[in-house]
């Protein structure tokens, strides 16, 4: 008869291969989710799955390349009041009543997996044309080098009026801009979403809708992008909500990878 410990190693092989790996996501939070003008606002950043939090990460100065605040009445660069080292990372007394759009960018990171657990990356997240490329150049056996760079956008509404700043294109290499003001969404409605690379629409790409329902549940809709980049969701519910998508492209001329990839997230609360 096997040993307890052989079974327990068994288990954990198999469990191994059912569930797909998934790189952790990242995303931009506020409290509180309606403040009121003249507020203070925190700012935090987070990592988990599923818009499931993990953890609260510590901001890490060395690593910010840009954060961002946009009103109607124009842009600051917050970059210098990123708390290094603490969670919430930003706190801010809020102006008059308007859009508030937070954007930070990421510096590029590099990661390496083992063959199959990249293959098996590849497919969970839905980038099925790398995939095929990795199968068509022989590579499927191979280690997947991979460089990332993250994009992180987070909308608060304070009281009115709608003025569509969350629907401005801060120029992130990959971002998600709404069709039309979030401040405006109310729950029963359509949502449309388009996924912008380097500065146009990106067609064929997988885009979530992540939503925290009662009961700690996270309910979840996905969608691929039409020929102009975009998906149209169903907001169901009130509370805090995530948009998330990923892009992944042969890195040319990278020395350290082979592959680069770009990822975007948007949070945001209906009221």
């Amino acid at each position: 008869m096997p040993s307890a410990r052989v079974l327990a190693l068994g288990l954990l092989a198999a469990l191994c291969v059912a569930f797909p790996v998934r790189a952790h996501d990242y995303w931009l939070e506020f409290s509180p989710l309606a403040p009121a003008a003249g507020d203070a606002l925190a700012l935090s950043l987070w990592v988990g799955e599923d818009f499931a939090a993990e953890a609260q990460k510590a901001m890490e100065r060395a690593r910010l390349v840009s954060l961002r605040q946009v009103t109607a009445l124009g842009e600051l660069d917050l970059l210098a009041q990123a708390r290094d080292g603490s969670t919430p990372f930003l706190d801010l007394r809020l102006g008059g009543p308007g859009g508030y759009l937070f954007g930070l960018e990421r510096d590029a990171s590099r990661i390496e997996l083992k063959p199959l657990k990249f293959n098996r990356y590849l497919r969970h997240e839905g980038l099925n044309t790398a995939l095929a490329a990795r199968k068509q150049a022989g590579e499927r056996r191979q280690p997947g080098r991979e460089r990332y760079t993250r994009y992180l956008k987070a909308f608060v509404q304070v009281e009115g009026p709608v003025d569509d700043v969350s629907t401005r294109v801060l120029g992130h290499r990959l971002e998600l801009v709404p069709d039309r003001d979030l401040a405006a969404v109310r729950p029963g409605q359509q949502l449309g979403v388009q996924l912008r690379f380097l500065g146009k629409p990106l067609a064929g790409a997988r885009v979530e809708a992540f939503a925290r329902v009662p009961h700690g549940r996270v309910a979840e809709q996905a969608a691929t992008t039409d020929a102009d980049g975009r998906v149209t969701f169903t907001i169901a519910a009130a509370g805090p909500w995530l948009l998330r998508a990923v892009h992944i492209q042969r890195c040319d001329g990278c020395k350290d990878a082979d592959w680069e990839s770009f990822w975007s997230s948007y949070g945001f609360a209906v009221r």
